[in-house]
């Protein structure tokens, strides 16, 4: 068989891709003359999808999904063509970019790619008060929600009969009471007396010696509250010792002795709530009150399901960068807490009357306890993010190499976790006020108005027996803002939001203020109290005068220094000037305080020794238990609003900066006249809440029996 000669070969492949790049250049650059030819049968795609890939710009990434494979498709086909032709010339380098546009299918998106969509603005108010907005009704419901039930599981375990299944029980819930008693008084300890470690050595020595003392109570040993105590302190002292970092080192007899006093007083309280006398009284208030609870739980899901819309739509790349600092919190950890404190709250609601029917009242305290603990570790787990944005871990270059736990444990963590869980305790003890008094507002007979002057008095003994540690929380939280960045501190005491900080005074001076205003009213109700009277009148000058000083600032314009259209007039003389000091100011928290634990202890001397005339109050007492928790209201929103303008124009502190509108601090007219908004849309929907939850059922009930008496008897057929 004869061959062909090297040169005719090379001079016949020649020719055949002079002619395919004829071919093909008449087919792609002249499509009109071939309208009628059909080219993607022998050269890959028509002419036409040539167009549509001109009308989108000419890039062929604009195609997502299958329409990108068939683009791509074809364009391989061209390649393998060109390989048939021995993959020489021009036609080769053509199937290397179709080679590497092939890869545009893995990250293509299709048309939507260029399609730039406008920053959405909510109308009318814009997007950082639509946040605020939402916020600001999600924080106060979750804090009624997380408030209540502390208190509710005692009252509960106040109410209840002492059968074997609620002693076991109380043995539960006296640790879970002894960490938070442990824990308020070690963070006192540590800001007056200077303790080291003073929170943990009180957490430890409360909490193994109530579970201690109430473990023997159980068996009916250490009956006597002296005792109980001296054990409660001597085992609560070992447990602390041996736990506390450095104390078994090193000899600190300032822990030492602090953790014996505390485990004292929680081997006392175990002694006192094992062996209390059964009231109904308490029953009622928790069961009443959980009700409340379970209303106000799905509206805190609501708004903090709209926060979150909020937050993605105003806000979307910082809630992107925040989501990926925390993917373990927000992707496993909130959800199952939010879950799993979902499934116990309607269990501990719902199962109420069942399980007393059955006579298993210890597995509903057990519930309780239960839904406490989800419900703060949640509160611990969100404060988080929180302390992230004032007070990101330093060295910020570093922060990307720091694990997730490390962001999330930072130098202002467990302050605001310590400020928000006696915040929380206060505002859901003078919501119970609130409650106590629409209720007794509503009442028409003399029953239902003894008992709920008697809910309004145990909503003040709650919410000022813990209001009482909350400037220390405060302090102890500012302090740590301080040590971290002085220039937020003095940004919120000194400058911009110095006039806040005036508001925030005044509102703690009149919370307090009215809180010895009701102790006094109230004491007027109780036989022989005549007798501390008089002591009271001369506290009452004192708080006046103390609460004066707290809001009194050293200059009345919001800067460090007047700026144009500031008077620079206005500051204090200077013989007056020591009254704006941080000495004058913390003298006169601590004098508002001790005097407001004064009047706290006569109370509770007056009505253990004096006969109480329940539902004779003065109505004066009423309308200021509805004004302390309108106000308790006004001054979380306020704290909160502080909180989150400290960052300035930062979202994240340095880190992620705020680059939107709204990113100045607003003045004060236009921010308390928003919170006050808030507040009293809050305040409305708590009342139709209230009347909801306890005073419709009640309607409905007494009108069901009035149908059953006035029913005519049936004649017998």
């Amino acid at each position: 068989m004869e061959t062909s000669s090297p040169i005719k070969r090379k001079t016949a492949f020649y020719k055949i891709v002079l002619g395919l790049i004829l071919v093909f250049g008449l087919v792609s650059f002249s499509p009109a003359s071939f309208s009628g030819f059909d080219g993607s049968s022998v050269f890959g795609p028509q002419s036409a999808f040539a167009e549509e890939e001109e009308d989108f710009g000419g890039e062929e990434d604009d195609f997502g999904g299958d329409e990108g494979d068939d683009f791509g498709g074809d364009d391989e086909e061209e390649g393998e063509e060109g390989e048939e032709g021995d993959g020489e010339g021009e036609e080769g380098e053509d199937g290397e970019e179709a080679e590497e546009d092939d890869k545009s299918y893995l990250t293509d998106i299709g048309p939507a790619k260029d399609h730039e969509l406008e920053p959405f603005t909510f109308p009318g108010i814009g997007n950082r008060k639509a946040v605020w907005l939402a916020a600001q009704y999600h924080i106060l419901f979750a804090s009624f929600i997380l408030g209540c039930p502390m208190f509710v599981v005692i009252m509960e375990v106040m109410g209840a009969r002492r059968t074997q299944g609620v002693r076991k029980s109380i043995i539960l819930s006296n640790v879970f009471l002894g960490v938070l008693i442990g824990v308020t008084i070690g963070i006192i300890g540590e800001i007056i007396i200077d303790i080291h470690h003073g929170v943990l050595y009180g957490m430890w020595a409360c909490a193994f010696g109530a579970l201690f003392v109430s473990f023997l109570n159980y068996f009916h040993r250490l009956m006597d509250v002296r005792v109980s105590s001296a054990v409660g302190g001597v085992v609560g002292a070992i447990f602390a010792i041996a736990l506390t970092p450095g104390a078994m080192e090193h000899v600190y007899l300032p822990g030492y002795v602090s953790a014996f006093i505390i485990g004292a007083i929680g081997g006392m309280l175990s002694n006192i709530i094992m062996f209390a006398t059964a009231d109904f009284k308490f029953e009622r208030l928790a069961h009443e009150i959980t009700k409340v609870i379970g209303i106000c739980y799905s509206f805190t899901a609501l708004t903090g399901g709209l926060f979150v819309l909020v937050m993605l739509v105003g806000y979307k790349g910082f809630m992107n960068y925040l989501v990926d600092s925390f993917p373990v919190l927000f992707m496993i950890v909130y959800p199952t807490l939010f879950i799993l404190e979902t499934i116990v709250m309607y269990v501990y609601v719902y199962s109420w009357d069942p399980l007393n029917r059955a006579n298993k009242k210890g597995r509903h305290i057990v519930f309780g306890v239960i839904l406490n603990v989800l419900g703060l570790t949640l509160l611990c787990a969100l404060d988080g993010p929180a302390t992230f944005m004032q007070t990101p871990p330093t060295p910020l270059n570093e922060l990307p190499n720091i694990g997730e736990w490390n962001r999330l444990t930072t130098s202002t963590w467990m302050p605001l976790n310590y400020h928000r869980l006696v915040g929380n305790g206060t505002f859901g003890g003078y919501l119970v006020g609130i409650i106590a008094a629409y209720m007794y507002l509503w009442s028409n007979n003399k029953e239902e108005k003894e008992y709920y002057d008697w809910v309004g008095y145990m909503g003040n003994i709650i919410g000022v027996g813990i209001m009482i540690p909350l400037p220390a929380m405060g302090y102890i939280f500012v302090r740590e803002i301080y040590q971290y960045d002085a220039t937020i501190g003095m940004y919120i005491m000194s400058d911009r939001e110095s006039m806040f900080m005036l508001v925030q005074g005044l509102l703690v001076g009149t919370m307090f203020s009215a809180s010895n205003i009701y102790m006094w009213v109230s004491m007027k109700r109780i036989e022989n109290a005549e007798r501390f009277f008089p002591a009271m009148k001369f506290g009452f000058i004192l708080i006046v005068i103390s609460a004066t000083i707290w809001f009194t600032p050293r200059r009345f314009f919001a800067t460090m220094m007047p700026e144009p259209g500031m008077n620079a007039d206005m500051v204090l003389p200077d013989n007056l000037a020591f009254l704006a000091l941080m000495v004058s100011k913390n003298t006169a928290a601590f004098a508002l305080v001790t005097i407001t634990l004064v009047n706290y202890i006569f109370y509770t001397i007056a009505t253990r020794t004096g006969k109480i005339h329940w539902g004779k109050i003065n109505p004066l007492g009423i309308y200021v238990l509805i004004f302390m928790g309108f106000a308790d209201i006004w001054l979380l929103s306020w704290m909160g609003t502080i909180r989150e303008l400290s960052r300035m124009n930062w979202h994240i502190y340095k880190v992620f900066k705020d680059v939107t509108p709204d990113k100045f601090t607003p003045a004060l007219a236009d921010a308390g006249l928003f919170v006050t908004m808030i507040v009293w849309g809050f305040f409305i929907m708590m009342t139709g809440i209230i009347w909801l939850g306890i005073k419709y059922p009640k309607m409905q009930k007494q009108k069901e029996t009035e149908a059953a008496a006035n029913a005519a008897p049936q004649m017998a057929e």
